[in-house]
């Protein structure tokens, strides 16, 4: 089955605020943070694309290039990205509109 491919959602300001959070790995709050985007997994990215902003974390420079080169480590960035997505949620960086049924 084939998948269009959607625009991806990009968003700096999430992206700046991801860069400020603690490795999602190592949970190493000392040195710098980069923004890591989902990779090996489904048709969110692939040769030449990046997946959405959405599905970014935050992790140290020995981590982000750890993970590039591990494939072992890609089951593991759903928790990684949950864990952010709830962060940015509780911290209110992310705001869910809820409407309200009567």
């Amino acid at each position: 089955m084939m998948f269009q491919k959607r625009k991806p959602w990009r968003l700096p300001k999430y992206l700046a605020w991801i860069r400020k959070q603690e490795c999602s790995n190592c949970v190493n709050p000392d040195g710098e943070t980069q923004a890591h985007h989902l990779i090996g997994i489904g048709n969110l990215g692939g040769m030449g694309t990046k997946a959405p902003d959405w599905a970014a974390m935050p992790m140290c420079v020995r981590c982000h290039g750890e993970i590039h080169y591990d494939p072992d480590m890609w089951d593991e960035q759903w928790e990684m990205i949950a864990r952010t997505l709830g962060r940015a949620i509780d911290e209110g960086v992310i705001s869910l509109l809820v409407k309200k049924h009567d």
